[in-house]
């Protein structure tokens, strides 16, 4: 398997290549580190790469459309990315193509997953970005900082409006006059940056299955990294 790695840190390099040739039979291993994009497109184009493993620390800018191109020329390659945080990138990364991604602080046994899904023709999406992707392709990260954005009467309000009651009937359950509650409604969405009714309800159901998935889960000890893996 030819595959072409865009990172520039040795000891990351080090692990997912020993990682990777305990998965394939023979490994064809090209290190990237300052290329620019018009050498990145030339490399893959000319040596066939069928595996691309994208750092976002090592590569910032224009990471995405790097992606899009990678796979409008080349529709076979796969493509896996490594983030630092979630965030909206994330989602575009998906939609330009990527076949998966990890976290650089994840397990040696999720990133094996990860690669193993991506060898055997499979898109690998991180549990963290399931419970809070939403079908309207809306991202909402970093759930306990928006909340603590708000205030108590706002958590209040949004606890009521997730249960998917008319106006009147959450204003009748907080003992507050609709109008009261629609300013409520309007400072909350101005604090959270929801432009539109379809943002709001989108940010509505990530936040009940946040508050599921927080009772559920309880915090696990911090994941080991991949250096030495």
């Amino acid at each position: 398997m030819r595959s072409l790695f865009l990172i520039k840190e040795p000891l990351l390099v080090e692990g997912l290549s020993t990682l990777l040739s305990k998965m394939v039979n023979e490994l064809s291993l090209k290190v990237a580190q300052d290329e620019k994009e018009g050498e990145i497109l030339q490399l893959v184009s000319e040596k066939s790469f069928d595996l691309f493993v994208l750092d976002t620390v090592s590569y910032k800018e224009q990471a995405i459309d790097l992606i899009r191109v990678l796979k409008d020329q080349i529709p076979h390659i796969k493509i896996i990315f490594i983030y630092t945080r979630l965030s909206r990138e994330i989602l575009s990364a998906y939609r330009a193509g990527i076949s998966g991604s990890f976290f650089r602080g994840d397990s040696l046994d999720t990133i094996k997953i990860v690669f193993q899904t991506v060898l055997n023709g499979e898109v690998y999406v991180p549990h963290t970005i399931i419970i809070n992707l939403i079908c309207e392709g809306h991202l909402f990260f970093d759930m306990p900082d928006l909340i603590n954005l708000l205030s108590e009467k706002e958590i209040a309000v949004l606890k009521q409006l997730r249960k998917g009651q008319r106006m009147k009937e959450v204003a009748q359950s907080l003992s507050m006059a609709p109008s009261t509650l629609s300013t409520h409604q309007l400072r909350i969405a101005q604090k959270l940056n929801l432009v539109s009714d379809s943002d709001f309800d989108s940010f509505l159901i990530a936040y009940e299955n946040w508050l599921k998935t927080s009772t559920q889960h309880p915090k696990k000890a911090p994941p080991t990294k991949i250096e030495g893996a």
